[in-house]
């Protein structure tokens, strides 16, 4: 049997399509902005980050087709759950309160009338912001956070899209220890945030399961708002000193990011990943 002609390519209009979407917002959000550290980088390979905003080089490694289309259906997502906030007319009906109880039952629990006020005030007044810029001109860090909730309270949500192999590692019965790059990027939109609002009262990473479409909210602790200034200040004290030297850990944080970073071909890791391989300290 004849394989069956295949008359457009629609794989590269895709890809080339998403090549487009990628230079556009790569403009709108870092044209002219170079030197400064993105802070959707807190957490990996510290080489990386010195080429990126230290050298300001071009990628010389770019991600396959395949792997684009995976990255823009995590665009995608963010762009409609961020879209259907901005919609939202009334926020106050998603807001579970420090209460957990339903509008209807408000009369009939036993707290005094200024908690009820309290209450009623809090699911009144709530709005919320997409797509914010930060920018930490101490540590030369800026970045966009994907929600906060503003009201009585600040609160800063973290969009993930993961597929079920991650899912698992991170949600199983059997999880693993996992990365500190989400931590570290929350951390660092919230430092951030409370400049900009003067407060933040919580912040939380939502994941969406591409395969499952399962999702769960995690909530992160408070600490790695000071850990993620750390991080920052760790990181322009190394890089003060030239590009940092080969060391799993840090540079790079896990032994499958060389495989996946687009400064390869200029790090050139090979020598060492195959001496750590020697050593048994490759995986």
């Amino acid at each position: 049997m004849k394989n069956e002609m295949n008359p457009f390519d629609i794989d590269k209009l895709y890809s080339d399509f998403i090549d487009k979407k990628n230079v556009e917002n790569y403009e709108e959000r870092y044209t002219n902005n170079e030197g400064w550290y993105k802070a959707s980088s807190a957490g990996f390979c510290s080489r990386k980050l010195y080429y990126e905003s230290v050298l300001k080089l071009e990628p010389t490694n770019k991600p396959s087709p395949e792997s684009l289309m995976k990255m823009r259906f995590g665009t995608i997502f963010h762009d409609e759950l961020q879209g259907a906030l901005k919609e939202s007319e009334d926020l106050s009906i998603y807001y579970r309160s420090i209460y957990n109880i339903e509008d209807t039952l408000i009369d009939t629990i036993s707290i005094d009338n200024k908690e009820k006020e309290k209450y009623i005030s809090e699911k009144e007044s709530w709005k919320v912001h997409v797509e914010g810029n930060i920018e930490l001109s101490d540590l030369n860090v800026r970045g966009h956070y994907d929600v906060v909730f503003e009201g009585d309270k600040v609160f800063l949500y973290d969009i993930k899209t993961i597929g079920a192999y991650p899912w698992k590692l991170r949600f199983g019965r059997d999880r693993k220890p996992q990365h500190r790059a989400y931590p570290l990027q929350l951390g660092t939109y919230a430092l951030g945030i409370e400049e900009e609002f003067g407060r933040i009262d919580g912040m939380y990473l939502y994941f969406y399961n591409k395969d499952t479409s399962k999702t769960k909210t995690k909530e992160v602790p408070m600490i790695e708002k000071s850990k993620a200034y750390m991080y920052w200040e760790a990181v322009n004290e190394e890089h003060a000193k030239g590009l940092p030297k080969m060391e799993l850990g840090q540079s790079p944080e896990k032994a499958w990011a060389c495989g996946y970073c687009p400064f390869r071909d200029e790090c050139k890791p090979d020598t060492y990943i195959e001496h750590m391989k020697t050593k048994g300290a490759w995986y």
